[in-house]
């Protein structure tokens, strides 16, 4: 069975699943972060750090150790800048839905365990749920179906209008790196 019809298989499940199948990713509502999610004691994923007075201080109280910041943009160097004031350590690897360049880096970078925990965010939090499976998949060999499960629970919901585009990133890249 090869990996697209497996994610396309996880997607259908991904609407009857129970979260007994994979990690429970529970909603953290961290202050001045949206949607962000514990996925467990190493990961937390989220989207866009909109106040950094208040947001630094919470990942700091979560025991966060990096921050991954996937969409890069504008704020990048205001948001280093807060991180690395407040002891933590900042890696930018912008991710575009056309673009998969940086993917290797981040995953090498997210999966590394001397920078965990670790908070993974990207503008609405589905760059980061995305990468959370890339990851659960590719280098923790997670089952896809799960992994897509867990990634959905994080915040890369079918109800979004971007997720359908994230999902296809997903599927492609895991295409392309598919053990021949």
């Amino acid at each position: 069975m090869t990996r697209t019809i497996v994610l396309a298989a996880a997607l259908v499940t991904l609407s009857i699943a129970t979260a007994a199948t994979a990690q429970t990713p529970k909603r953290l509502n961290l202050p001045g972060i949206n949607n962000s999610w514990r996925v467990n004691k190493a990961i937390v994923t989220g989207g866009t750090i909109m106040m950094r007075d208040v947001a630094i201080p919470a990942l700091k109280r979560e025991h966060i150790k990096t921050v991954i910041d996937l969409a890069g943009g504008a704020e990048s160097d205001a948001e280093r800048a807060a991180v690395t004031a407040a002891g933590m350590k900042y890696l930018v690897f912008p991710i575009a839905p056309d673009d998969a360049s940086k993917v290797d880096a981040m995953l090498k970078a997210f999966a590394d365990p001397a920078n965990a925990p670790v908070f993974i965010h990207s503008g609405a939090g589905h760059r980061a749920a995305m990468a959370l499976f890339l990851r659960r998949v590719l280098v923790e060999h997670v089952d896809i179906e799960k992994a897509g499960i867990e990634a959905a629970a994080s915040g890369l919901v079918l109800s979004n209008d971007m997720a359908p585009g994230w999902w296809k990133f997903a599927r492609d890249y895991l295409n392309a790196h598919e053990k021949k």
